[in-house]
Protein backbone atom coordinates (compact mmCIF):
# COMPACT_ATOMS: atom_id res chain seq x y z
CA UNK A 1 0.00 0.00 0.00
CA UNK A 2 2.74 2.47 0.94
CA UNK A 3 4.61 1.61 -2.25
CA UNK A 4 1.54 2.49 -4.33
CA UNK A 5 1.14 5.86 -2.56
CA UNK A 6 4.84 6.67 -2.95
CA UNK A 7 4.76 5.66 -6.60
CA UNK A 8 1.76 7.90 -7.30
CA UNK A 9 3.38 10.80 -5.47
CA UNK A 10 6.65 10.45 -7.40
CA UNK A 11 4.69 10.30 -10.64
CA UNK A 12 2.81 13.51 -9.82
CA UNK A 13 5.96 15.30 -8.68
CA UNK A 14 7.74 14.13 -11.83
CA UNK A 15 5.06 15.62 -14.04
CA UNK A 16 5.39 18.93 -12.24
CA UNK A 17 9.15 18.86 -12.62
CA UNK A 18 8.87 18.18 -16.35
CA UNK A 19 6.48 21.02 -17.09
CA UNK A 20 8.03 23.56 -14.72
CA UNK A 21 11.16 24.42 -16.81
CA UNK A 22 9.10 25.08 -19.92
CA UNK A 23 6.40 27.04 -18.16
CA UNK A 24 8.85 29.04 -16.08
CA UNK A 25 10.24 30.90 -19.12
CA UNK A 26 9.07 34.54 -19.05
CA UNK A 27 6.46 35.65 -21.54
CA UNK A 28 8.17 38.16 -23.91
CA UNK A 29 5.01 40.24 -23.97
CA UNK A 30 4.35 40.18 -20.25
CA UNK A 31 4.78 43.10 -17.88
CA UNK A 32 7.61 41.82 -15.71
CA UNK A 33 7.08 44.53 -13.07
CA UNK A 34 3.57 43.36 -12.17
CA UNK A 35 3.19 42.12 -8.60
CA UNK A 36 2.33 38.48 -8.06
CA UNK A 37 -1.48 38.59 -7.67
CA UNK A 38 -1.83 35.33 -5.82
CA UNK A 39 1.16 34.84 -3.55
CA UNK A 40 0.89 35.48 0.19
CA UNK A 41 3.63 37.55 1.73
CA UNK A 42 6.97 35.79 1.75
CA UNK A 43 6.05 32.93 -0.57
CA UNK A 44 6.94 34.47 -3.91
CA UNK A 45 9.24 37.05 -5.46
CA UNK A 46 8.69 40.54 -4.10
CA UNK A 47 6.88 43.00 -6.41
CA UNK A 48 8.73 45.79 -8.15
CA UNK A 49 9.17 48.85 -5.95
CA UNK A 50 7.37 51.02 -8.52
CA UNK A 51 4.34 48.73 -8.81
CA UNK A 52 1.04 50.59 -8.63
CA UNK A 53 -0.26 50.48 -5.04
CA UNK A 54 -3.86 50.06 -6.05
CA UNK A 55 -3.10 47.17 -8.40
CA UNK A 56 -1.20 45.49 -5.60
CA UNK A 57 -4.11 46.05 -3.24
CA UNK A 58 -6.51 44.48 -5.72
CA UNK A 59 -4.13 41.56 -6.01
CA UNK A 60 -4.41 41.03 -2.27
CA UNK A 61 -8.19 41.05 -2.51
CA UNK A 62 -8.03 38.55 -5.37
CA UNK A 63 -5.95 36.29 -3.17
CA UNK A 64 -8.71 36.32 -0.58
CA UNK A 65 -6.61 38.31 1.88
CA UNK A 66 -8.06 40.48 4.63
CA UNK A 67 -9.24 43.88 3.50
CA UNK A 68 -7.04 46.06 5.75
CA UNK A 69 -4.16 46.33 3.27
CA UNK A 70 -6.53 46.91 0.36
CA UNK A 71 -8.41 49.62 2.23
CA UNK A 72 -5.24 51.45 3.21
CA UNK A 73 -4.06 51.56 -0.41
CA UNK A 74 -7.27 52.93 -1.92
CA UNK A 75 -8.85 54.93 0.91
CA UNK A 76 -8.05 58.29 -0.68
CA UNK A 77 -9.32 57.40 -4.14
CA UNK A 78 -11.98 59.84 -5.41
CA UNK A 79 -12.46 58.22 -8.83
CA UNK A 80 -14.92 55.38 -9.31
CA UNK A 81 -13.28 52.12 -10.42
CA UNK A 82 -14.82 48.72 -11.01
CA UNK A 83 -12.68 45.57 -10.88
CA UNK A 84 -13.81 42.08 -11.92
CA UNK A 85 -11.50 39.14 -11.25
CA UNK A 86 -11.47 35.66 -9.75
CA UNK A 87 -9.84 32.25 -9.43
CA UNK A 88 -10.52 28.62 -10.37
CA UNK A 89 -9.00 25.25 -9.47
CA UNK A 90 -8.97 21.84 -11.12
CA UNK A 91 -8.08 18.74 -9.07
CA UNK A 92 -7.45 15.04 -9.61
CA UNK A 93 -8.00 13.00 -6.43
CA UNK A 94 -7.34 9.31 -5.83
CA UNK A 95 -7.68 7.29 -2.62
CA UNK A 96 -5.49 4.28 -1.90
CA UNK A 97 -7.23 2.67 1.07
CA UNK A 98 -10.76 1.85 2.18
CA UNK A 99 -12.61 4.56 4.07
CA UNK A 100 -16.34 4.65 4.76
CA UNK A 101 -16.78 8.39 4.28
CA UNK A 102 -14.85 8.96 1.04
CA UNK A 103 -15.38 7.81 -2.53
CA UNK A 104 -13.09 4.96 -3.64
CA UNK A 105 -13.14 6.14 -7.26
CA UNK A 106 -10.44 8.46 -8.68
CA UNK A 107 -11.98 11.57 -10.16
CA UNK A 108 -11.32 14.89 -11.85
CA UNK A 109 -13.07 17.88 -10.28
CA UNK A 110 -13.54 21.58 -10.83
CA UNK A 111 -13.80 22.58 -7.19
CA UNK A 112 -13.93 26.37 -7.06
CA UNK A 113 -15.03 28.96 -9.60
CA UNK A 114 -14.99 32.19 -7.59
CA UNK A 115 -15.69 35.62 -9.05
CA UNK A 116 -15.03 38.99 -7.41
CA UNK A 117 -16.62 42.36 -8.13
CA UNK A 118 -14.79 45.14 -6.31
CA UNK A 119 -15.47 48.85 -6.57
CA UNK A 120 -13.60 51.93 -5.36
CA UNK A 121 -16.53 54.29 -4.80
CA UNK A 122 -14.46 57.34 -3.89
CA UNK A 123 -13.42 59.27 -0.77
CA UNK A 124 -12.72 56.19 1.34
CA UNK A 125 -15.79 54.19 0.29
CA UNK A 126 -15.42 50.78 -1.33
CA UNK A 127 -17.30 47.53 -1.78
CA UNK A 128 -16.54 43.90 -2.56
CA UNK A 129 -18.73 40.96 -3.57
CA UNK A 130 -17.40 37.42 -3.93
CA UNK A 131 -19.51 34.51 -5.09
CA UNK A 132 -18.78 30.89 -5.93
CA UNK A 133 -20.44 29.11 -8.85
CA UNK A 134 -21.49 25.53 -8.07
CA UNK A 135 -22.40 22.37 -9.96
CA UNK A 136 -24.32 21.29 -6.84
CA UNK A 137 -26.93 20.22 -5.86
CA UNK A 138 -27.26 17.90 -8.86
CA UNK A 139 -26.22 14.34 -7.95
CA UNK A 140 -26.05 14.98 -4.21
CA UNK A 141 -27.19 12.14 -1.92
CA UNK A 142 -27.98 13.59 1.52
CA UNK A 143 -27.58 11.29 4.53
CA UNK A 144 -30.63 10.26 6.52
CA UNK A 145 -30.66 10.14 10.32
CA UNK A 146 -29.69 6.46 10.20
CA UNK A 147 -26.62 7.26 8.02
CA UNK A 148 -28.24 5.70 4.94
CA UNK A 149 -28.00 7.66 1.70
CA UNK A 150 -31.11 9.45 0.54
CA UNK A 151 -32.40 9.85 -2.99
CA UNK A 152 -29.91 11.38 -5.42
CA UNK A 153 -31.03 14.87 -6.37
CA UNK A 154 -31.77 15.60 -10.02
CA UNK A 155 -31.78 19.22 -11.20
CA UNK A 156 -32.38 18.40 -14.86
CA UNK A 157 -34.84 20.80 -16.49
CA UNK A 158 -35.86 21.68 -20.03
CA UNK A 159 -33.70 24.39 -21.60
CA UNK A 160 -36.10 26.92 -23.17
CA UNK A 161 -33.26 28.34 -25.29
CA UNK A 162 -32.44 24.95 -26.86
CA UNK A 163 -35.76 23.33 -27.85
CA UNK A 164 -36.28 21.94 -24.35
CA UNK A 165 -33.17 19.79 -24.33
CA UNK A 166 -31.94 18.64 -20.86
CA UNK A 167 -30.15 21.27 -18.79
CA UNK A 168 -28.61 20.70 -15.35
CA UNK A 169 -28.73 23.82 -13.24
CA UNK A 170 -26.35 24.48 -10.36
CA UNK A 171 -26.19 26.95 -7.52
CA UNK A 172 -24.39 30.06 -6.31
CA UNK A 173 -22.80 30.53 -2.88
CA UNK A 174 -22.29 34.13 -1.79
CA UNK A 175 -18.94 34.20 0.00
CA UNK A 176 -19.09 37.85 1.02
CA UNK A 177 -20.80 41.10 0.05
CA UNK A 178 -19.96 44.26 1.95
CA UNK A 179 -19.68 48.04 1.88
CA UNK A 180 -17.06 49.84 3.96
CA UNK A 181 -15.83 53.31 4.79
CA UNK A 182 -12.26 54.05 5.87
CA UNK A 183 -12.38 57.00 8.23
CA UNK A 184 -8.84 56.56 9.62
CA UNK A 185 -6.10 53.89 9.68
CA UNK A 186 -7.46 53.06 13.15
CA UNK A 187 -11.10 52.84 12.03
CA UNK A 188 -12.75 51.24 9.03
CA UNK A 189 -16.49 50.49 9.24
CA UNK A 190 -17.72 47.50 7.26
CA UNK A 191 -21.33 46.35 6.83
CA UNK A 192 -22.74 43.33 5.02
CA UNK A 193 -21.54 39.74 4.84
CA UNK A 194 -17.85 39.27 5.67
CA UNK A 195 -15.46 36.40 6.27
CA UNK A 196 -14.95 35.80 9.99
CA UNK A 197 -11.48 37.27 10.72
CA UNK A 198 -10.01 34.30 12.56
CA UNK A 199 -6.75 32.49 11.93
CA UNK A 200 -5.06 32.39 8.55
CA UNK A 201 -6.83 29.91 6.30
CA UNK A 202 -10.37 31.27 6.55
CA UNK A 203 -9.34 34.65 5.12
CA UNK A 204 -6.59 33.59 2.68
CA UNK A 205 -8.91 31.04 1.08
CA UNK A 206 -8.16 31.44 -2.65
CA UNK A 207 -6.81 28.28 -4.30
CA UNK A 208 -3.81 30.05 -5.89
CA UNK A 209 -2.58 31.25 -2.45
CA UNK A 210 -3.26 28.11 -0.42
CA UNK A 211 0.05 26.26 -0.28
CA UNK A 212 -1.46 22.77 -0.21
CA UNK A 213 -4.18 21.27 -2.39
CA UNK A 214 -6.64 21.13 0.52
CA UNK A 215 -7.19 23.12 3.68
CA UNK A 216 -6.70 21.37 7.04
CA UNK A 217 -9.66 19.27 8.19
CA UNK A 218 -10.22 21.32 11.35
CA UNK A 219 -10.64 24.51 9.31
CA UNK A 220 -13.30 22.84 7.18
CA UNK A 221 -15.20 21.78 10.33
CA UNK A 222 -16.16 25.45 10.89
CA UNK A 223 -15.58 25.68 14.64
CA UNK A 224 -15.95 29.39 13.92
CA UNK A 225 -18.63 30.54 11.46
CA UNK A 226 -16.99 30.79 8.05
CA UNK A 227 -18.78 34.07 7.36
CA UNK A 228 -21.15 36.41 9.19
CA UNK A 229 -23.71 39.08 8.34
CA UNK A 230 -23.56 42.27 10.35
CA UNK A 231 -21.20 45.15 11.09
CA UNK A 232 -17.52 45.07 11.97
CA UNK A 233 -14.89 47.66 12.81
CA UNK A 234 -11.22 47.16 12.18
CA UNK A 235 -7.98 49.10 12.05
CA UNK A 236 -4.27 49.00 12.79
CA UNK A 237 -1.55 51.08 14.38
CA UNK A 238 2.18 51.02 13.64
CA UNK A 239 4.68 51.30 16.48
CA UNK A 240 8.18 51.22 15.02
CA UNK A 241 8.41 47.90 13.18
CA UNK A 242 5.41 46.43 15.01
CA UNK A 243 1.85 46.65 13.71
CA UNK A 244 -1.09 46.12 16.07
CA UNK A 245 -4.45 45.34 14.49
CA UNK A 246 -7.96 44.65 15.74
CA UNK A 247 -11.43 43.54 14.58
CA UNK A 248 -14.73 43.98 16.44
CA UNK A 249 -17.87 42.48 14.92
CA UNK A 250 -21.59 42.27 15.72
CA UNK A 251 -23.68 39.89 13.62
CA UNK A 252 -26.67 37.56 13.39
CA UNK A 253 -24.30 34.82 14.44
CA UNK A 254 -24.76 31.26 13.30
CA UNK A 255 -28.20 30.02 12.24
CA UNK A 256 -30.17 28.28 9.50
CA UNK A 257 -30.82 31.57 7.64
CA UNK A 258 -28.19 33.81 9.24
CA UNK A 259 -27.24 35.51 5.94
CA UNK A 260 -30.53 37.43 5.87
CA UNK A 261 -32.40 36.85 9.16
CA UNK A 262 -31.95 36.34 12.90
CA UNK A 263 -34.29 34.05 14.84
CA UNK A 264 -33.53 35.39 18.31
CA UNK A 265 -32.76 38.73 19.95
CA UNK A 266 -29.20 37.73 20.75
CA UNK A 267 -26.41 39.06 18.53
CA UNK A 268 -23.07 37.33 18.12
CA UNK A 269 -19.84 39.08 19.07
CA UNK A 270 -16.45 38.63 17.41
CA UNK A 271 -13.16 40.15 18.57
CA UNK A 272 -9.66 39.70 17.15
CA UNK A 273 -6.30 41.16 18.13
CA UNK A 274 -3.12 40.65 16.09
CA UNK A 275 0.49 41.77 16.45
CA UNK A 276 2.97 41.68 13.58
CA UNK A 277 6.67 42.46 13.90
CA UNK A 278 9.34 42.80 11.23
CA UNK A 279 12.92 41.99 12.22
CA UNK A 280 16.14 40.66 10.66
CA UNK A 281 14.80 37.12 11.24
CA UNK A 282 11.62 37.74 9.28
CA UNK A 283 8.04 38.78 9.94
CA UNK A 284 6.21 37.16 12.85
CA UNK A 285 2.45 37.59 13.22
CA UNK A 286 0.53 36.40 16.27
CA UNK A 287 -3.25 36.59 16.49
CA UNK A 288 -6.11 35.63 18.78
CA UNK A 289 -9.86 35.52 18.06
CA UNK A 290 -12.98 35.13 20.20
CA UNK A 291 -16.51 34.36 18.98
CA UNK A 292 -19.59 34.28 21.23
CA UNK A 293 -23.06 33.61 19.90
CA UNK A 294 -26.31 31.67 20.07
CA UNK A 295 -27.77 29.36 17.44
CA UNK A 296 -31.57 29.36 17.20
CA UNK A 297 -33.97 27.73 14.79
CA UNK A 298 -37.72 28.29 14.88
CA UNK A 299 -40.80 27.12 13.03
CA UNK A 300 -43.62 29.46 12.07
CA UNK A 301 -47.12 28.57 13.28
CA UNK A 302 -50.46 30.33 12.74
CA UNK A 303 -53.37 30.14 15.19
CA UNK A 304 -56.84 31.57 15.83
CA UNK A 305 -57.21 33.35 19.18
CA UNK A 306 -60.25 33.08 21.42
CA UNK A 307 -61.39 36.40 20.02
CA UNK A 308 -61.25 34.95 16.50
CA UNK A 309 -58.14 36.86 15.44
CA UNK A 310 -55.41 35.36 13.32
CA UNK A 311 -52.09 35.15 15.20
CA UNK A 312 -48.61 33.89 14.56
CA UNK A 313 -45.99 32.43 16.87
CA UNK A 314 -42.37 31.36 16.40
CA UNK A 315 -41.70 28.05 18.14
CA UNK A 316 -38.06 27.26 18.94
CA UNK A 317 -36.94 23.89 17.61
CA UNK A 318 -33.19 24.19 18.26
CA UNK A 319 -31.04 26.40 20.48
CA UNK A 320 -27.53 26.33 21.91
CA UNK A 321 -24.84 28.71 23.07
CA UNK A 322 -21.38 28.51 21.53
CA UNK A 323 -17.98 29.94 22.32
CA UNK A 324 -15.11 29.85 19.83
CA UNK A 325 -11.47 30.60 20.67
CA UNK A 326 -8.60 30.60 18.22
CA UNK A 327 -4.88 31.40 18.15
CA UNK A 328 -2.65 31.61 15.10
CA UNK A 329 1.02 32.15 14.36
CA UNK A 330 2.78 32.87 11.06
CA UNK A 331 6.53 33.30 10.53
CA UNK A 332 7.91 34.36 7.14
CA UNK A 333 11.65 34.67 6.65
CA UNK A 334 12.81 35.17 3.07
CA UNK A 335 11.54 32.03 1.28
CA UNK A 336 10.67 30.12 4.45
CA UNK A 337 7.03 30.11 5.63
CA UNK A 338 5.74 28.49 8.82
CA UNK A 339 2.18 28.80 10.11
CA UNK A 340 -0.15 27.13 12.56
CA UNK A 341 -3.57 27.49 14.16
CA UNK A 342 -5.25 26.21 17.33
CA UNK A 343 -9.07 26.34 17.37
CA UNK A 344 -11.61 25.35 20.03
CA UNK A 345 -15.40 25.44 20.17
CA UNK A 346 -17.71 24.87 23.14
CA UNK A 347 -21.42 24.14 22.70
CA UNK A 348 -23.95 24.18 25.56
CA UNK A 349 -27.68 23.44 25.21
CA UNK A 350 -29.67 25.82 27.42
CA UNK A 351 -33.03 24.05 27.28
CA UNK A 352 -33.24 20.31 27.82
CA UNK A 353 -36.40 19.97 25.74
CA UNK A 354 -34.44 21.34 22.77
CA UNK A 355 -31.45 19.04 23.22
CA UNK A 356 -31.21 17.02 19.96
CA UNK A 357 -31.17 13.25 19.77
CA UNK A 358 -27.69 11.73 19.48
CA UNK A 359 -26.71 10.01 16.26
CA UNK A 360 -26.77 6.31 17.15
CA UNK A 361 -25.02 3.68 15.09
CA UNK A 362 -26.75 0.35 14.42
CA UNK A 363 -26.82 -1.83 17.54
CA UNK A 364 -26.19 1.06 19.93
CA UNK A 365 -28.79 2.67 22.22
CA UNK A 366 -30.31 6.01 21.33
CA UNK A 367 -29.79 9.04 23.53
CA UNK A 368 -29.41 12.80 23.54
CA UNK A 369 -26.46 14.92 22.44
CA UNK A 370 -24.32 16.16 25.35
CA UNK A 371 -22.67 19.53 25.72
CA UNK A 372 -19.25 19.28 24.15
CA UNK A 373 -15.92 20.91 23.35
CA UNK A 374 -14.11 20.42 20.02
CA UNK A 375 -10.38 21.11 19.63
CA UNK A 376 -8.18 21.07 16.56
CA UNK A 377 -4.84 22.32 15.35
CA UNK A 378 -2.48 22.19 12.38
CA UNK A 379 1.12 23.19 11.58
CA UNK A 380 2.46 23.84 8.09
CA UNK A 381 6.00 24.55 6.91
CA UNK A 382 7.12 25.40 3.37
CA UNK A 383 10.25 26.67 1.62
CA UNK A 384 10.41 28.25 -1.85
CA UNK A 385 13.46 26.89 -3.67
CA UNK A 386 15.45 29.10 -6.07
CA UNK A 387 14.81 26.70 -8.96
CA UNK A 388 11.66 27.15 -11.06
CA UNK A 389 9.63 28.50 -8.12
CA UNK A 390 9.29 25.05 -6.56
CA UNK A 391 8.07 24.96 -2.95
CA UNK A 392 8.16 21.69 -0.95
CA UNK A 393 5.75 21.71 2.00
CA UNK A 394 4.95 19.45 4.92
CA UNK A 395 2.40 19.59 7.71
CA UNK A 396 0.38 17.77 10.33
CA UNK A 397 -2.92 18.19 12.14
CA UNK A 398 -5.23 16.74 14.76
CA UNK A 399 -8.93 17.15 15.48
CA UNK A 400 -10.99 15.99 18.50
CA UNK A 401 -14.72 16.59 17.96
CA UNK A 402 -15.79 15.05 21.32
CA UNK A 403 -19.34 14.59 20.08
CA UNK A 404 -21.12 11.84 18.17
CA UNK A 405 -19.80 8.48 16.96
CA UNK A 406 -16.76 9.82 15.13
CA UNK A 407 -13.55 9.85 17.13
CA UNK A 408 -10.39 11.92 16.89
CA UNK A 409 -8.53 12.26 13.64
CA UNK A 410 -4.87 12.97 12.91
CA UNK A 411 -3.04 13.38 9.63
CA UNK A 412 0.27 14.22 8.04
CA UNK A 413 0.63 15.56 4.53
CA UNK A 414 3.27 16.90 2.19
CA UNK A 415 3.99 17.69 -1.42
CA UNK A 416 5.16 20.25 -3.92
CA UNK A 417 3.81 23.67 -4.86
CA UNK A 418 5.10 25.00 -8.20
CA UNK A 419 4.39 28.48 -9.55
CA UNK A 420 5.46 28.49 -13.24
CA UNK A 421 3.99 31.98 -13.78
CA UNK A 422 2.55 34.40 -11.20
CA UNK A 423 -1.10 33.55 -11.88
CA UNK A 424 -0.81 29.75 -12.08
CA UNK A 425 -0.05 27.31 -9.24
CA UNK A 426 0.50 23.56 -9.69
CA UNK A 427 0.34 21.27 -6.64
CA UNK A 428 0.89 17.63 -5.73
CA UNK A 429 -0.07 16.51 -2.23
CA UNK A 430 -0.11 13.15 -0.44
CA UNK A 431 -2.14 12.77 2.78
CA UNK A 432 -2.03 9.96 5.34
CA UNK A 433 -4.73 10.12 8.05
CA UNK A 434 -5.63 7.72 10.82
CA UNK A 435 -7.95 7.27 13.78
CA UNK A 436 -10.92 8.66 11.88
CA UNK A 437 -13.52 6.42 13.52
CA UNK A 438 -13.68 4.73 16.89
CA UNK A 439 -12.77 1.09 17.27
CA UNK A 440 -15.70 -1.19 16.50
CA UNK A 441 -17.55 1.21 14.17
CA UNK A 442 -17.88 0.99 10.41
CA UNK A 443 -14.92 1.74 8.15
CA UNK A 444 -11.17 1.52 8.49
CA UNK A 445 -9.33 3.86 10.81
CA UNK A 446 -6.93 5.27 8.22
CA UNK A 447 -6.79 6.38 4.62
CA UNK A 448 -4.22 7.56 2.07
CA UNK A 449 -4.95 9.91 -0.79
CA UNK A 450 -3.16 11.93 -3.46
CA UNK A 451 -4.32 15.26 -4.95
CA UNK A 452 -2.95 16.86 -8.09
CA UNK A 453 -4.24 20.39 -8.56
CA UNK A 454 -3.94 23.41 -10.82
CA UNK A 455 -5.16 26.77 -9.49
CA UNK A 456 -5.18 29.99 -11.44
CA UNK A 457 -6.37 33.58 -11.06
CA UNK A 458 -7.72 35.89 -13.73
Amino acid sequence: MKARVLSAYICGAGLLALVAPALAQPDPGADVTTADPTAPAGTAAAPDANADAEAEAMALALAGSSSEATSAAVADTEEFKLNIYGFTDFTYSARFSDFAFASPYPAFMVGNVNLYVGAELGKGWRSLTEFRLLYSPHGNQPLNNDLSAGVRQDTTVADPADYGRPLRWGGVEIERAWLEYSAHPLLTIQAGQWLTPYGIWNVDHGSPVIIGARRPFVVGEALFPERQTGVQLYGSYLVGTTEIGYHLGLSNGRGPIDAFADLDKNKAFTARLSVSNESPVGTITLGGTLYRGRYTDRSLSYYISNEGRLGVEYIASSRYEELGLGADLRWIWNDLSVQGELITREVAYQREELRPAALALPGQPAGFAPDFRSVGWYVLGAYRLPWYNVMPFFGGESYHPNNGPLGATAAIWGGLNVRPIPRVTLKAQVTHAWGLVDEGTVGDNYFNTIDLQAGWSF
